[in-house]
């Protein structure tokens, strides 16, 4: 399973970055407006610093207007950038027109199966269910699932990746799924290090090293 960044803080996400395994950042124009900052800059500025895919949302509302504007920030980086474009039927018809143009997309704000599956006949590339906001409806996680074996079983090539999480329970049941990642901001990837199991583990080892009289070992070299 891949794991993508959700996030505009550049600063916190390149302490994360280092860990070396991530496939990609996601923005979207909520994310960008939190860093204060121009959004333009930070696509830019985030282009520069990471590696992987960078997902941008397209923020215009008019067909045509989407359409010029996904090619521009398409222009950014060929190789790297992903459009992001909300659910809609606007959505969907320019996403026939960037597909014509190999342009990579990701339909997002995605909610039910049915959704998916015209997503996927149209030919996103991915799609990105938003577990929280599901859970916030009333509607059990269960239809990730559910969303994933729709594009198993029509043997599409479309990419489930989830997103808009709150809690590790959320993310617990989304890792046991088959789907191709999911993209979580650096608060909830630094909940992963302060498990106080962990944590406690790590103190004992500590304790337990520490009280050895005589602790010959390997040397360090500096």
């Amino acid at each position: 399973m891949r794991l993508f960044i959700d996030d505009g803080n550049v600063q916190a996400i390149s302490e994360l970055f280092d860990l070396g395994f991530f496939s990609g950042i996601s923005t979207n124009p909520s994310i960008l407006k939190r860093t204060g900052r121009k959004p333009l800059e930070v696509i830019k500025d985030m282009l520069n610093r990471f590696t992987g895919s960078l997902f941008v949302q397209c923020a215009s509302r008019g067909h045509d207007e989407v359409l010029k504007e996904g090619q521009e920030l398409f222009g950014l980086d060929p190789e790297r950038i992903i459009l992001k474009i909300p659910f809609s039927r606007t959505g969907i018809r320019v996403l026939r027109e960037f597909k014509k143009m190999n342009i990579n997309t990701l339909i997002t704000g995605v909610f039910s199966v049915p959704q998916v599956l015209m997503s996927a006949e149209a030919g996103s590339d991915y799609v990105a269910p938003y577990a929280n906001r599901i859970e916030n409806l009333g509607i059990d996680l269960s239809v990730v699932g559910s969303m994933q074996k729709v594009l198993s079983n029509g043997d599409y090539e479309t990419k489930l990746i989830a997103a808009s999480f709150k809690t590790l329970t959320q993310i617990s049941k989304m890792a046991e799924l088959p789907i191709y990642g999911m993209s979580l901001p650096v608060g909830m990837y630094n909940e992963f290090f302060s498990h106080s199991g962990t944590l406690k583990a790590i103190d004992n080892f500590e304790a337990d090293w520490d009280s050895i009289e005589d602790r010959e070992w390997v040397p360090l070299k500096s």
